[in-house]
């Protein structure tokens, strides 16, 4: 299968509503792309990750 030169709608959408969430970090964005990977039969390789960063919003929790 070549390469696309664009990226596929599917792809497209799993990385959109990723990173359409509040606080994202590269360890959540990898993942979509993982399972876009693994879901049309290609084997994604594991990659070290970042830890995702803190929420904003977790000092109002102390």
């Amino acid at each position: 299968m070549p390469w696309p030169n664009t990226i596929p709608p599917d792809l497209r959408k799993a990385l959109d509503n990723t990173l359409g969430a509040r606080s994202v970090g590269s360890a959540e964005v990898w993942g979509a792309v993982k399972e876009w990977l693994e879901s049309h039969g290609a084997e994604a390789p594991e990659l070290p990750v970042e830890p995702s960063p803190p929420d904003p919003w977790d000092w109002m929790d102390q």
